[in-house]
């Protein structure tokens, strides 16, 4: 009698035990792969690669090309940023970040003399941003961030100055692939 109370118990808990077996353990993303799409549509094309190198850090590379106006008011603007952003929450990749950027950038365009020219620089900016890592495997990522970047460029050919140092506000719209 005992051995048929054990085995019906164990027949009755079976069916959870297989449904707790076949839970699917969800692994953490450690990179992501992004794109900025509105800017595409604006004719600014920006891509981003980040990828967990601590719990609560970040390491990235991003590049971005812009082309605007036509003619003698054409500007054409290109760079390319290493990203460094740490996320206070203790994970990486998703919620609340704040960091930096370092990068090369150069600018091109039509001089004081209106000739064509290129000048290029150092570039440096901060970002504070929210990512949101989606999906049953969290594999689809979103990201909003606002932040600035300075460009340095020395060079004389688009002011009267020797150098000059530009700077402006950046946004950030993105949707990507984590893995």
């Amino acid at each position: 009698m005992r051995n048929l109370v054990l085995i019906l118990s164990a027949a009755a808990l079976m069916p959870f035990a297989i449904a707790s077996a076949q839970q699917v353990e969800v692994v953490a993303p450690r990179n992501v792969i992004s794109i900025q799409p509105i800017n595409a549509v604006l004719t600014a094309y920006s891509a981003e690669y980040e990828r967990q190198s601590g719990s609560a850090v970040t390491l990235g590379v991003g590049g971005t090309y812009f082309n605007a106006g036509s003619g003698v008011d054409e500007v054409t603007y290109k760079s390319a940023d290493f990203k460094l952003r740490y996320y206070p929450n203790g994970t990486a990749l998703m919620g609340f970040s704040f960091g930096g950027s370092a990068g090369f950038s150069s600018i091109s365009g039509t001089d004081l003399n209106g000739n064509n020219a290129t000048v290029s620089g150092p570039s440096l900016g901060i970002l504070l941003e929210y990512q949101w890592l989606l999906g049953v495997k969290r594999n689809f990522a979103v990201a909003l961030g606002a932040g600035a970047k300075a460009v340095y460029v020395k060079d004389n050919q688009f002011t009267s100055n020797n150098s000059f140092v530009t700077r402006y506000p950046t946004a950030r719209i993105s949707v990507g692939y984590a893995f």
